[in-house]
């Protein structure tokens, strides 16, 4: 019979168990963007992998070695699972810095924001030599903001002062399933659940009765909300290769509770507190994605993706949403060197180190005073993994510009540092016996 010895190195999974518990806390905000006012806010781009440092592009990259995440479908091309059980673990954080100009802008008005959090956790691990599992936490969207202003008031010939405050961010609770339906073609799907917490505050001051009018909502969302994948690899000769991706969603409802507060002064005027099924919603989104490869060192990728925000038909006073698109470019060199297997065994190839440079820009879903809302941004990226321990580490660093200052609007001017921590080991830590 065969005898499987499955003891898990406990130290091990202590090691990484302590790693998200310090990472959990490291939270310090207070970037404010006045462009995450609107709906959920502002949507994330990253998946904290090597793609950062490709202009965000990698829906036709997958890796035997990292975690690739913006297409469910990479995680059939992980290690093999009869080489002892891989199991994967990566945990990222972020530091953002903002700088504002506009005519908005005023020597009363705080100019820069730094913000610095910790933004993705994530599980790895091959059940089956064709299919590939991953969970975890990533972020979805984030609402931050604090700026005053001049309101109409309806039905008047005059303006208030008025200030608004608002916080908080959505993220996704995922698991990914990835399928190897051929040699070179993968599927995969994500499902996940999108939850979190937003919320704002209007505060109106009335010059003429000394009055404070207080509006606080606060919204607890929570949704089904599904990816799916699709990749194919092309061998074409001995030194190149070439892959194609794809990834779309469906429109989603998102269901929220929703809890509305005026107060005037020290009376309170409303209170709304009840459940809304289809507070809101995430339109039909896709990507599409293009990676080639040369001689394994060098491989190009290009990323184009867009979001069918429009079809919500919502509007405001002075925006709308509208159709949102990005396009991603970038190359990676990566050091590959000759060392002996892991087992002792038939020399093997593995990445030393990997650099990177991309370039992306994309058009918001916002449009306000006729002003389409864009971001372009330069990326630069390096990592390096260690043979033996199983850990890997990546930086990144985005520097880029969103929005304008025409009409009144404000432009933001950022630098993005992100470190990738990625831990690569197996199950089983002694080799298989067999007895008779």
């Amino acid at each position: 019979m065969l005898l499987l010895n499955k003891k898990i190195t406990m130290k091990k999974l202590y090691i990484a168990f302590v790693a998200c518990i310090c990472l959990g806390k490291l939270s310090a905000q207070n970037t404010s963007s006045p462009y995450s006012i609107i709906g959920l806010g502002d949507m994330e781009k990253s998946y904290f992998d090597r793609t950062s440092g490709l202009g965000y592009g990698g829906v036709a990259l997958s890796s035997d070695r990292y975690l690739l995440l913006s297409n469910p479908a990479s995680l059939s091309f992980l290690m093999d699972p009869s080489y002892s059980n891989p199991f994967y673990f990566e945990v990222a954080a972020r530091y953002k810095n903002v700088n504002y100009s506009g005519v908005a802008i005023t020597s009363n008005t705080t100019n820069q924001s730094n913000d610095l959090q910790f933004k993705k956790i994530a599980f790895a691990i091959k059940p089956k030599k064709r299919w590939g599992l991953s969970f975890g936490l990533l972020p979805f969207s984030s609402s931050n903001y604090s700026f005053s202003g001049i309101k109409k008031v309806q039905g008047g010939t005059f303006n208030v002062d008025a200030s608004y405050q608002g916080t908080g961010s959505t993220n996704l609770l995922y698991l990914s399933n990835s399928f190897l339906i051929a040699k070179n073609l993968s599927i995969g799907v994500q499902s996940s659940i999108l939850f979190g917490q937003i919320d704002d505050k209007e505060i109106v001051y009335s010059s003429i009765t000394d009055s404070v009018l207080s509006t606080t909502r606060n919204l607890f969302l929570s949704t089904p909300y599904f990816k799916g994948g699709i990749l194919y690899n092309l061998q074409c000769s001995k030194n190149f290769k070439f892959t194609l991706g794809a990834t779309g969603s469906l429109k989603t409802n998102v269901n929220a509770n929703y809890k509305l507060t005026v107060v005037d002064g020290n009376t309170t005027l409303k209170t709304i507190d009840e459940k809304r099924s289809n507070y809101t919603s995430i339109p039909i989104m896709g990507a599409i994605g293009l990676a080639a490869t040369y001689k394994e060192n060098y491989t190009f990728v290009l990323d184009y993706s867009g979001q069918n925000w429009s079809s919500l038909k919502y509007k405001g006073t002075n925006y709308s949403l509208t159709n949102s698109n990005k396009i991603s470019a970038g190359i990676q060199y990566t050091n590959n060197v000759l060392v002996k297997d892991i087992k002792g065994g038939k020399a093997g190839i593995y990445e030393k180190n990997s650099f990177q440079i991309g370039y992306y820009q994309s058009n918001s879903y916002l449009n306000i005073y006729g002003q389409p809302i864009k971001e372009w941004g330069i990326t630069l990226g390096a990592g390096t993994q260690f043979a033996r321990s199983g850990l890997g580490v990546q930086g990144t660093i985005d520097i880029g510009s969103r929005g304008t200052t025409n009409n009144g609007l404000i432009k933001e001017n950022f630098t993005q540092l992100g470190l990738t921590i990625s831990y690569r080991d197996f199950w089983f830590t002694k080799k298989v016996k067999k007895y008779n």
